[in-house]
């Protein structure tokens, strides 16, 4: 059994950068990009030769496809966007928008393969991914297994871990949130989410009448679904 630690510290963006320099080819794989808002990256079943580190800003990953509608996550800094598990697995078909201005490492694929098992050879860095992606997969099937009201609290709640502690259970949410945003996202209307967001400010739970956003009693909204507050520890609890 893993501490959290153990695969937290090699994952994170300064180690991975570090380890992957120690090629002094590194220059010739890795590149480092500016990728203004909006921009949509696909991902396809035969894009085999990139993988992408996010170092600043925030991604939407949205699944795409007949039965993908309303699966997505968000990436924050320090993640890899995609990070195939295996030589021969394919991407899942997603459509990546970067909802902030953001920074990237657009690495070639062989050759962080290479460096993963010359330079990690527990895989810890695979296997942080792997918990990260597992989660992400639990987390959009109770979403989509809940009530209309119950998904914008479920939103909101994900986008805590994007955020920032401001104080003791109160969190400031990404300044990329919008009602537009929170309606699309939770697969209900503006009206509705509206209506909700109300109902929230006058509990005392959430402040939205400027951003960014700031969720003024984490416990209160996370109780809403029955969810309590992760330890600090916890990183992959909500």
């Amino acid at each position: 059994m893993y501490n959290s630690d153990e695969l937290k510290d090699p994952a994170s963006l300064p180690n991975i950068l570090k380890l992957l320099k120690k090629d002094p080819e590194f220059n010739r794989y890795c590149t480092q990009h500016r990728v203004a808002k909006g921009h949509v990256l696909k991902l396809t079943g035969d894009d085999r030769q990139f993988c992408y580190l996010l170092e600043n800003g925030y991604l939407q990953y949205n699944y795409t496809g007949p039965f993908a509608k309303g699966y997505f996550f968000f990436i924050k800094p320090g993640k890899f966007v995609s990070l195939p598990l295996f030589k021969n697995q394919v991407h899942a078909e997603a459509d990546v928008v970067a909802v902030t201005d953001v920074i990237w490492w657009k690495i070639d694929f062989e050759f962080l393969r290479k460096m993963l098992l010359i330079e990690d050879p527990k895989n810890y860095i695979v296997l942080n991914y792997t918990l990260e992606i597992t989660y992400n997969f639990y987390m959009m099937t109770k979403k989509y297994l809940s009530s209309s009201e119950d998904r914008i609290y479920f939103c909101l709640a994900r986008l805590i871990d994007n955020g920032i502690q401001i104080k003791e259970n109160q969190v400031e949410l990404p300044l990329f949130l919008t009602y537009d945003r929170l309606a699309s996202i939770s697969n209900v209307s503006k009206g509705y989410t509206a209506n909700i967001l109300t109902d929230l400010r006058e509990e005392g739970i959430l402040n939205a009448s400027k951003k960014p956003w700031i969720v003024m009693d984490v416990a209160r909204l996370k109780a809403k679904l029955g969810i309590q507050a992760a330890h600090p520890d916890n990183t992959w609890g909500i």
